[in-house]
């Protein structure tokens, strides 16, 4: 466990701090030198929000990277039960070069219990000066008026996350955030294997 109260990964296209809420506090893409679409961590107000926690309040949590990876596991403890996030920003070897892109993977992994949970999505624009308008798809979330294409693709239901409603969770939700080019393929199959291949990278 580290000492930090967040912890930060990366691909070499983009970085992004985690806190020990599992909330996303900075990101700037799709640069790193771009505006920040998450940026609590200097802006509480206008910053943006990216976060899954318990819908409870009282919880505790503990924050590693999985041995020789840069991807980060913050593990949730409540009297509900207990969940894991486990975030990275998939890089890996295909077609004899490094694919990196922008895109931040979260899943969401039951540990014990039937915990309440809470997902909040909120990026923004030009320094938390633009609100994003959200539009609905089959199974992803637009955030429009940004200056590229961003979407929320997950196998939970989009009512959920568009409100930030508390839900139980029973089995192991994904979400997937774009920047620019989307997510193609089943969102499941996809999560895994970029996981797989993200940990073989980094122990490589």
């Amino acid at each position: 466990m580290h000492k930090y109260n967040f912890g930060i990964i990366g691909n070499c296209s983009y970085l992004a701090y985690i806190d020990t809420d599992a909330n996303v506090v900075w990101a700037c893409l799709p640069r790193f030198d771009s505006s920040f679409v998450f940026g609590s961590m200097l802006d509480k107000k206008n910053g943006g929000d990216f976060y899954v926690k318990p819908a409870t309040e009282n919880y505790s949590s503990r924050q590693h990277y999985l041995e020789n990876t840069n991807i980060l596991s913050t593990e949730f403890t409540s009297t509900e039960g207990k969940f894991r996030v486990i975030d990275f920003a998939p890089r890996f070897q295909q077609n004899s070069r490094h694919y990196k892109p922008t895109m931040l993977v979260r899943k969401i992994e039951l540990l014990a219990g039937r915990p309440s949970v809470q997902v909040k999505c909120n990026p923004v624009g030009a320094y938390g000066k633009i609100k994003a308008e959200i539009v609905s798809g089959s199974n992803h979330i637009r955030y429009l008026n940004l200056d590229s294409q961003v979407r929320l693709t997950t196998n939970m239901p989009l009512s959920v996350v568009a409100g930030s409603l508390p839900f139980v969770l029973s089995e192991t939700m994904y979400l997937v955030f774009t920047y620019g080019l989307p997510l193609e393929g089943p969102i499941e199959e996809t999560a895994e294997f970029f996981l797989q291949k993200t940990s073989s990278y980094w122990n490589n």
